[in-house]
């Protein structure tokens, strides 16, 4: 890999605190959205909800941390998510690509529009539901917070801030 130029006062390592939230935002909202979806179901089998936390799963828990995560400087590190302890486990260092993985990083952005769309149309079809209602608007809320505030956060205090191609820092 080719040396990269680190932004000096970024953390080194993330408290655990820090980590625990941010995995909470992060499962959280599929958690929701996995049951927001439920009944979107055929033969009885809720087959929406189990493709999307796969999807996600195998998108996010693999697919990104395999192309992304192998190639920071986080690696084998305690980065906001903690993600980069957790690719050292399965991957080697470089190991994956990087420009595959930003292309990746598509799926990871638009992965919460299953569950919304779903959600609305489990009360178009099904009918209205406070409940449900109040999932969609928490599952929304969740993220919005992930995305706007606890990413760009993360992101403002990372060694990669200025070099790595998803740094939500401003």
């Amino acid at each position: 890999m080719e040396q990269i130029e680190l932004y000096e006062e970024g953390w080194e390592s993330f408290p655990w605190w820090w980590i625990l939230l941010e995995n909470l935002l992060f499962f959280v909202p599929w958690a929701i959205g996995f049951v927001g979806i439920y009944p979107l179901q055929i033969a009885g089998v809720p087959v929406v909800s189990l493709a999307y936390i796969l999807f996600a799963f195998v998108t996010v828990g693999w697919l990104l941390r395999v192309h992304n995560c192998t190639a920071c400087y986080y690696y084998d590190k305690w980065c906001h998510l903690g993600w980069g302890k957790y690719t050292a486990l399965f991957w080697k260092k470089d190991s994956g690509n990087p420009e595959t993985g930003a292309k990746l990083a598509v799926v990871y952005m638009i992965l919460p529009l299953i569950p919304i769309v779903g959600m609305i149309a489990v009360m178009l079809f099904w009918g209205f539901s406070w409940p449900l209602l109040v999932m969609l608007v928490v599952f929304i809320a969740l993220n919005g917070v992930q995305f706007a505030v606890l990413r760009p956060k993360g992101c403002e205090r990372c060694k990669r801030r200025y070099t790595c191609f998803g740094s939500a820092a401003k």
